[in-house]
């Protein structure tokens, strides 16, 4: 072990009183841990102000929708559009800069500790929020069109009449979703005040550490920021949707990524104090760590060292316990640093290779889709990952998780599910990708919400259908606790496919196409032959829209098709949820190849002689039988 994350929780320390720093201590800790050879990248601690700050500056924390304000004695309670906190906050990342930005042994900054959306409704913060609708509106008359307010006489009148939406109210759903987005300019302001302080000071690079599942834009959260984190809290049992979040630290293209934190163990603390095993089985932890690395990770850290003596999270896991005795799983702790160790060129050299495929992931539509589900239950992380990520995997297709702001050049297939709303600049970006040679698989719930988060009124889905060549012809819903017993919702494939019927998910909607091919219909039900699955060939390029998801297994093999048209052959074939990551090192193809769960699996390789650099191990064979959690790093032998 040789980096630690250290004082993001320790403002009482470095100012005990307002104004008066005492940084003697961090100096002590930082120069121990540097003569260990042991790197530190200092946190801001802005997350968990002093005693002196709440009791003098009362107004820097958070007002629910009740009127009562928050207080001290937890973390992030503070509200980001407080002038006070703001200044607060400056001061003590230029005291912390001008004190150990160029400090022997600091190696970076974190802001903050794991940001989130606050929903704050003081005075000031509804004075900024006016301010911001009236900024993107113009006028009130402008926005009254645009929202249709004359429905349920909803007009406003002046700006400062537009409520901050509360929970007991069924607010208006664009009102809802710019609300959340002017949360989150509040939130990047505020890093950027940080920013602007450590640099004036340091150069170090600056990261912060991300949460999996969160509303926040993360493209933009990390655009000025010199490297992507995040922490990752996930059962065993769900695995195979951390491996999605590596993937979209890779598409922000920040460099190689690091894992900030992670259990070594098991994680615990909450208001009730529970605890959750989160590495179990043998061997899992293990695996958890390498998945990370192998996906393009430079570091893994884990929370925590010890044991915290006191406080909110005592039931965490560790790797000393609190009375200083190692954790059960000390020895696999230390295999595994020696294991990375002996691989540190090999991972820090030779990235993860580029890909051809890629998917779309969006924190946009996770807020949109929290608001207005259409899908009853829908949440857009485990959906997203469950329904099109892991059908992707499970085809060994090596892709890239990018965002609107990436550049499509080199892509030659793109997936993007599950995105009611498209920016109109990626909308141009994307028409002239496809009209260039691309395969566009569009949908399902894909392009029926303008910006505005209001309804298509010229065509179902907006200006996309023109140029698609794919209309709309009628949309229905369907009942996730139904889907199963009803026959309408099957899906019958093209025989060209030879796809196994599926049945329909999420809604249905029946396309139409004057020149496109169908290549799958409903059976039965409102919709019975009507197509569900339509591709059309758009000038050099192709479209593939997906009225409706046809089921786990129907999207691999569609993957699959679509990749192979343009050249792109799955990496392996086999059993579901393993992990394989191309990477070339000295001309040579190697893959990182990881059981993600605690059962056998199969794998078929498209070698025959290999070598598994990481366990020593041999095999003249393409078939190879995972143990549970295995780990392997495949070269071709020659």
């Amino acid at each position: 072990m040789n980096v630690m994350r250290i004082a993001e929780f320790s403002w009482a320390l470095m100012e005990p009183e307002e104004g008066e720093y005492e940084f003697e201590w961090l100096h002590d800790i930082v120069e121990e841990l540097h003569r260990h050879g042991i790197d530190v990248i200092l946190g801001t601690p802005t997350a968990t102000p002093p005693i002196w700050m709440a009791t003098k500056y009362p107004e820097i924390f958070v007002t629910d929708e009740d009127g009562e304000r928050k207080g001290h004695g937890a973390r992030r309670n503070c509200r980001y559009t407080s002038k006070v906190y703001q200044k607060k906050s400056i001061e003590i990342c230029e005291a912390m800069a001008k004190e150990f930005g160029r400090k022997p042994g600091i190696i970076a900054w974190q802001t903050d500790n794991e940001f989130g959306l606050s929903q704050d409704f003081s005075a000031e913060t509804q004075a900024l929020w006016h301010e911001w609708l009236q900024e993107k509106y113009n006028s009130i008359d402008n926005l009254n069109t645009i929202w249709s307010l004359n429905l349920w006489s909803q007009k406003y009148q002046e700006f400062n009449q537009i409520p901050i939406p509360k929970s007991n109210i069924w607010h208006h759903p664009s009102l809802r979703l710019d609300w959340v987005k002017f949360s989150e300019d509040q939130l990047i302001k505020y890093q950027d005040l940080q920013l602007t302080a450590i640099r004036k000071y340091s150069d170090l690079p600056i990261t912060h550490d991300g949460m999996p599942g969160q509303q926040i834009d993360y493209p933009r959260l990390f655009k000025d920021l010199d490297f992507a984190t995040t922490n990752v809290y996930h059962s065993f049992q769900v695995f195979n949707r951390v491996q999605g979040n590596y993937d979209r630290l890779r598409g922000y293209k920040k460099g190689m990524h690091w894992l900030f934190e992670t259990a070594p163990n098991y994680s615990g603390g909450g208001p009730k104090g529970n605890t959750w095993f989160i590495h179990q089985p043998k061997g899992a932890m293990r695996a958890a760590i390498w998945m990370n690395y192998a996906m393009g990770g430079q570091g893994s850290l884990f929370w925590l060292w010890r044991q915290q003596p006191a406080g909110q999270e005592m039931p965490h896991g560790a790797v000393l316990s609190a009375w200083g005795k190692p954790a059960a799983n000390y020895a696999d702790l230390k295999q595994l640093g020696k294991e990375i160790s002996t691989f540190s060129n090999v991972l820090m050299d030779h990235p993860v290779a580029k890909a051809e495929v890629a998917l779309i992931y969006d924190h946009n539509n996770d807020k949109a889709l929290r608001i207005e589900e259409m899908s009853n239950g829908i949440r857009y992380y485990q959906t997203w990952t469950e329904y099109f990520y892991r059908p992707v995997c499970d085809a060994f297709i090596h892709r890239d998780v990018i965002s609107f702001n990436n550049n499509l050049e080199g892509y030659k297939v793109l997936f993007l599910p599950l995105s009611p709303v498209l920016p109109e600049d990626f909308k141009v970006k994307l028409k002239n990708w496809v009209e260039a040679g691309g395969t566009l698989i569009l949908g399902p719930m894909t392009g029926y919400r303008d910006e505005n988060f209001t309804a298509n009124t010229d065509y179902a889905l907006g200006d996309l259908e023109p140029w698609m060549g794919i209309a709309v012809e009628s949309r229905l819903p369907i009942d996730p606790f139904a889907k199963n017993d009803d026959a309408s919702l099957e899906i019958i494939f093209n025989t060209d496919f030879d796809i196994e019927p599926g049945i329909a998910d999420l809604w249905s909607e029946a396309l139409a196409s004057a020149k496109g091919k169908v290549v799958a219909k409903y059976l039965t039900g409102m919709q019975d032959e009507l197509p569900a699955i339509i591709e059309n060939d758009v000038a050099r390029g192709k479209v593939v829209m997906l009225g409706s998801f046809p089921g786990k297994e129907g999207i691999r093999q569609l993957l699959i098709h679509y990749c192979g048209e343009k050249g792109i052959e799955p990496m392996a074939s086999g059993d579901s949820d393993i992990l394989m990551v191309p990477r070339e090192i000295n001309d040579d193809q190697y893959y990182f190849i990881i059981n993600l769960e605690n059962e056998p699996k199969n794998l078929i390789l498209p070698i025959y002689d290999w070598f598994d650099e990481l366990n020593a191990v041999s095999g003249d064979s393409p078939q190879i039988v995972l143990s549970p959690y295995d780990v392997m790093l495949i070269r071709e032998s020659y």
